[in-house]
């Protein structure tokens, strides 16, 4: 029976991954009994992290490091004590992790038949992500970024538009080894549902990090025009779980203004809570919301937002009556059937 080895993403309350380390190993166990795959499956764990981040980035810089160290620390042992056998395979919830890269290195010299799968969130090749956005990094992250691609045997996208933007900065050679199959977040169904009566729908909410790439400074400048409605920014107060999802149940409307964005995760969330999405028209935003957006060049820069300010607030109030719980729900269908599903994940993994 060989094994699957899910190296796994450290979690932080803030963030999706710690709903993805009590999840994800559910949805893959889920998936292995479904396809009738008589594989095994095995979480390689990091160390114990703070769950303090660094200020505007997705994770802690130095934390993960050591959280991703000991992954490797673990798994080489393993290999070496002959637990891991000829036909297992590797998923790596995150791709931009150097256990790629010793995993590799250590199945192509011991030999060992080890397949390793990768999931690409974010990197340097997005010019508006945090490591996009550090000069000194591109020295030589591009070519780790081409070296983790070319590493692994299959390589994982959400969305069609950043498996482009992906490829067409790194230029790697065996493009072959792409798929793009949305992400697995199919537990966020039966944990988001509008509470219609039960709670009051007050709020407009800002559901992103508090980081240049997501420009607060948008939705900050709207809310001085909106003080008929309760005003949240999600993630300037450290909100638990619960406390957040709170937050959506109470929202009219999930505002965006990004420059970056991997999949829209709170956007997403809020549609399911019974919230109109106010996103912008680029990024994966247009592959999954379509004709949901409004135009980019509303919020395309700091000076833009401020011309357009009053007609974006203008839109924000329409959309508090628009549109129906009926139109948001087989919108939360549409996006859960093809963006925020595993299946195409766990076919590729489990075959």
């Amino acid at each position: 029976m060989p094994t699957l080895w899910l190296f796994d993403i450290e979690p932080h309350e803030q963030r999706y991954t710690i709903e993805w380390q009590k999840h994800l190993p559910k949805q893959l166990m889920s998936a292995m009994q479904r396809r009738k795959k008589p594989w095994k499956l095995e979480v390689v764990h990091g160390s114990a992290t703070s769950g303090r981040t660094t200020p505007g980035a997705f994770l802690n810089f130095a934390e993960t490091n050591a959280y991703k160290a000991c992954q490797i620390a673990e798994f080489s042992l393993l290999v070496q004590q002959g637990r891991v056998k000829d036909g297992d395979r590797a998923l790596f919830a995150d791709a931009w992790h150097p256990g790629v890269i010793h995993l590799k290195y250590m199945a192509d010299l011991l030999p060992l038949e080890l397949s390793i799968d990768v999931m690409w969130h974010a990197g340097s090749y997005d010019p508006y992500d945090f490591l996009g956005r550090t000069p000194k990094l591109k020295k030589w992250s591009y070519n780790f970024e081409r070296a983790v691609f070319e590493a692994a045997d299959r390589n994982y996208f959400a969305t069609k538009f950043h498996r482009k933007l992906f490829t067409k900065k790194i230029n790697p050679s065996q493009r072959c080894t792409y798929r793009v199959v949305g992400w697995p977040m199919e537990y966020l169904g039966p944990l988001l549902k509008p509470l219609a009566g039960s709670v009051k729908k007050d709020t407009i909410l800002f559901p992103h990090r508090i980081a240049p790439e997501k420009m607060p400074e948008a939705f900050e400048l709207l809310s001085e025009k909106l003080s008929q409605y309760r005003i949240v920014f999600a993630q300037k107060t450290p909100l638990s779980k619960a406390q957040y999802h709170q937050e959506l149940a109470r929202a009219l409307v999930v505002f965006s203004a990004n420059k970056q964005e991997t999949l829209g995760i709170g956007t997403y969330e809020g549609i399911l809570a019974g919230a109109a999405p106010i996103v912008p028209k680029r990024l994966s935003y247009t592959e999954i919301y379509r004709d949901w957006c409004y135009p980019s060049k509303w919020s395309e820069s700091p000076s833009a937002g401020r011309r357009n300010a009053m007609i974006l607030v203008r839109y924000i109030q329409k959309a508090v009556h628009e549109p129906t719980p009926i139109e948001l729900k087989e919108l939360g269908k549409r996006g859960g059937r093809q963006y925020f599903n595993g299946s195409k994940l766990y076919a590729s993994v489990l075959r």
